[in-house]
């Protein structure tokens, strides 16, 4: 297959700009309210979470690549780039509630829209590039794996973190 370096760069660029603002606003909570609440048994250590996402989001960007140079149709194209852009946004707004706002069972919804989108989006893929599909998978677990993580922090803590 022919390298499409336009589309490549593109999938690689809204990928990695939509981890870069979360970041920003998981360093936010981070340093101001995360470490002061009650931590899920299972919560992997910190150092954990920027390898773990560094690597999901290149096998993320990866296999929304693949799926953008398989298809031929301009409509399932603008559907894949329409629905794993909307997903990238929805990860900014989990962090946006999550970790800068405090909004812990908010954040919560929202990874349940997540985890629905990645299903649909896993499916898509499935049915037009199975690489593309396994690629994506490492992410839906990981995603199913944060929800249980956010669901034991509400539980754990209450609803809303004060962030001051």
């Amino acid at each position: 297959m022919k390298i499409n370096y336009q589309k490549l760069i593109y999938c690689f660029v809204m990928t990695f700009a939509a981890m870069a603002i979360g970041a920003y606003y998981n360093d936010f909570g981070m340093e101001k309210w995360y470490h002061n609440i009650s931590q899920p048994a299972a919560t992997p250590p910190d150092m954990v979470f920027p390898i773990v996402w560094g690597i999901l989001y290149a096998l993320m960007a990866t296999s929304f690549y693949l799926t953008f140079v398989t298809e031929d149709k301009k409509a399932q194209n603008q559907k894949i780039n329409s629905l794993f852009i909307g997903l990238l946004f929805l990860h900014i707004v989990w962090t946006y509630c999550f970790f800068y706002m405090g909004y812990i069972a908010l954040a919560f919804g929202v990874l349940l829209f997540i985890d629905f989108l990645s299903y649909y989006i896993l499916m898509m893929f499935w049915g037009i590039h199975k690489t593309a599909a396994w690629l994506f998978m490492p992410y839906f677990l990981w995603i199913l794996f944060a929800t249980y993580l956010n669901a034991a922090f509400i539980n754990l803590n209450s609803y809303i973190i004060v962030v001051e």
